[in-house]
């Protein structure tokens, strides 16, 4: 089999001694052959072409990258693909904000143990050392060859990252509490819409979910979802067509502050997402309220997952590159749950309770405790 380099030096003489025409067929033979870029392929068949004319021969010519050896051994390798595979496969940037909580939740509940599969002291500090590249970069076959659907990530995380921050700073305390209130149908087999309502921190990403069954009130809705919330709800953000004189009764009895999405709009920046139709496949079921328990306990493991394993990251200004462009800058990514705990509204035996249930919590549990419902429901 001819490798891309053998293939470069076919064409390096030539190359050279095209028009301009003709190099522009020799790049495109090339890069289809090879999958290179246009750029690396012209860069490859001049480097060929110069070491020719210098004598070097075709086997003095190596790729530094491959001889170079790999700073984590494969035992490390190995180990992350399990952490990645069990913490609900997130990128890179992510997974490394969140690797040592995962593993202390793996070694804790006896998936990872010195001396089985060559885990070891030494492979977790490998483990604490790599970077959100390398994570990508190791596990990019792993990526290839999964094919595990990814349409249950909470659905309020987008939501989230598209506020206007800077038009919400007069309505937001710096402290957690105001949630983005989404409301999504489900369509179910037996022609029936059922409303699922994902409420999102818009501080500290706290993310809770709950799908309700069909005739239900929203005001309903949002009262039991505020007491499901295990802090004090201050504030919420309702899309535009659910604000009405039931839900500005109950708001107001319950001290709770409420806009409308509509009022923030800037541009396409905020997606008018409200019951836009959520596709959840609950298969045919004879009991609606046995498959919608089945769906609450999947968005409970879903939020058990997020809000005490997955990092989340807050604007907290802009940068100019070297070009003179506007760039974003977040600070450092870090669990709800850890955000919550740090801005100091728990009191002491609140905050107990959550360290105790973070600590009791098996994020591989949770991980295929999610793929067991979601086989449930297709």
């Amino acid at each position: 089999m001819t490798s891309p380099i053998q293939l470069a030096r076919t064409y390096a003489r030539s190359y050279e001694a095209s028009s301009r025409k003709g190099k522009g067929t020799i790049l495109d033979t090339l890069t289809e052959a090879t999958g290179w870029t246009r750029d690396h392929a012209r860069h490859q068949l001049r480097s060929q072409f110069h070491q020719i004319r210098a004598g070097v021969s075709l086997d003095a010519v190596v790729d530094r990258r491959r001889l170079k050896p790999k700073k984590f051994s494969s035992r490390a390798q190995r180990a992350l693909e399990l952490v990645w595979k069990s913490s609900g496969r997130p990128c890179g940037k992510y997974l490394e904000a969140a690797m040592a909580d995962c593993l202390d939740s793996l070694e804790r509940h006896g998936h990872l143990r010195e001396g089985r599969h060559g885990y070891s002291p030494s492979v977790r500090r490998e483990l604490l050392d790599i970077s959100a590249a390398t994570i990508d970069r190791y596990l990019r076959g792993a990526k290839a060859g999964d094919h595990d659907d990814s349409w249950l990530t909470g659905t309020g995380a987008g939501m989230r990252a598209s506020l206007p921050r800077q038009r919400m700073r007069s309505l937001l305390e710096p402290e957690p509490g105001y949630f983005l209130v989404e409301l999504l149908t489900i369509t179910t087999p037996t022609g029936e819409d059922c409303v699922t309502v994902t409420f999102t921190d818009v501080e500290i990403g706290w993310v809770h979910t709950t799908t309700f069954a069909p005739g239900t009130q929203v005001v309903d809705m949002l009262a039991q979802m505020v007491r499901a919330v295990p802090f004090i709800v201050t504030g919420l953000l309702l899309p535009p067509a659910v604000p009405d004189s039931a839900i500005e009764t109950w708001a107001e009895d319950n001290l709770i502050e409420f806009h409308c999405m509509s009022d923030l709009r800037q541009g396409p920046r905020v997606p008018d997402r409200t019951f836009s139709g959520l596709n959840l496949p609950l298969g045919t079921p004879h009991d609606m309220d046995a498959a919608i328990a089945r769906v609450n306990q999947l968005w409970s493991a879903l939020a058990d997952r997020l809000n005490y394993f997955m990092p989340v990251k807050n604007p907290v200004g802009w940068r100019l590159t070297p070009a003179g462009e506007r760039r974003r800058e977040y600070d450092r990514p870090d669990t709800p749950v850890s955000r919550l705990i740090a801005s100091g509204i728990l009191c002491p035996e609140q905050t107990r309770e959550l360290i105790e249930r973070s600590r009791g919590l098996d994020i591989a549990g949770l991980t295929a405790r999610v793929e067991e419902l979601k086989s449930t429901l297709r």
